[in-house]
């Protein structure tokens, strides 16, 4: 049965490798290899066992190797832990956001819902009044140049009364002086006429004996020539 003795371990191969039967040991490195195996563990005399340590050093590599399973237990546990605690605070982060979006989103629209109402309203209320305020000017215009037709027909036909009877005043006026004046100049024309007749009968009868005789003499002249 095979155990895992090897003959050429036992310390007669020692020996036998003293007296020149080198080729009964084994290499260095195969027996370093066998040191910590159980069952050579369980044989205190062999000699790979000889460099065994100590209970206490195996207790403080034990302590110590289950240290390092707790600390790479803890390391994960905590790489988990704050994993999820990441995923968690990420998405409680994200659902804020997402609410937070949402509700802003909410609040912008109603806002601007309300103030596209209350745009309309203001407009509605503005053209309304604008309305009201072109009747309330057009009726007030219509009234005023109504009005104002009237007084302008008022004025223009009592200018047209006065001018007209300023100028059928001044027309009889300048028909009484023009015929005052027409009557004057003829009576000037006709005292004038008279004048130059009386004058010139006056100079006739006067040069009458000088003139008959040159007359004659004329008369004379022109019928021999």
């Amino acid at each position: 049965m095979n155990n895992g003795i090897d003959l050429d371990d036992l310390p007669g191969a020692r020996a036998r490798a003293r007296a020149g039967r080198r080729a009964l040991v084994k290499p260095k490195p195969v027996l370093q290899r066998r040191i910590h195996r159980p069952e050579i563990r369980r044989i205190p005399n062999l000699p790979e066992a000889w460099g065994e340590p100590s209970r206490l050093t195996s207790f403080f590599r034990s302590c110590a190797e289950h240290l390092v399973v707790a600390l790479k237990f803890t390391l994960l546990l905590t790489l988990g832990a704050a994993t999820v605690v990441g995923i968690v605070y990420g998405g409680y982060l994200l659902i804020g956001a997402v609410v937070t979006w949402a509700f802003d989103a909410a609040v912008g629209l109603l806002d601007w819902l309300l103030s596209g109402i209350q745009f309309l309203a203001k407009s509605a209320i503005e053209f309304v009044f604008a309305l009201l305020v072109g009747a309330v000017e057009f009726i007030f215009a219509g009234i005023a140049w109504v009005v104002g037709s009237i007084i302008n027909a008022i004025i223009d036909l009592f200018v047209f009364l006065v001018e007209s009877i300023i100028g059928l005043i001044v027309g009889i006026l300048t028909f009484i002086f023009d015929a005052i004046v027409s009557i004057v100049v003829f009576i000037l024309e006709l005292l004038l006429g008279l004048l130059i007749i009386v004058v010139i009968a006056s100079l006739v009868a006067l040069l009458s004996p000088i003139l008959f005789p040159l007359a004659l003499l004329y008369l004379a002249y022109i019928s021999i020539f």
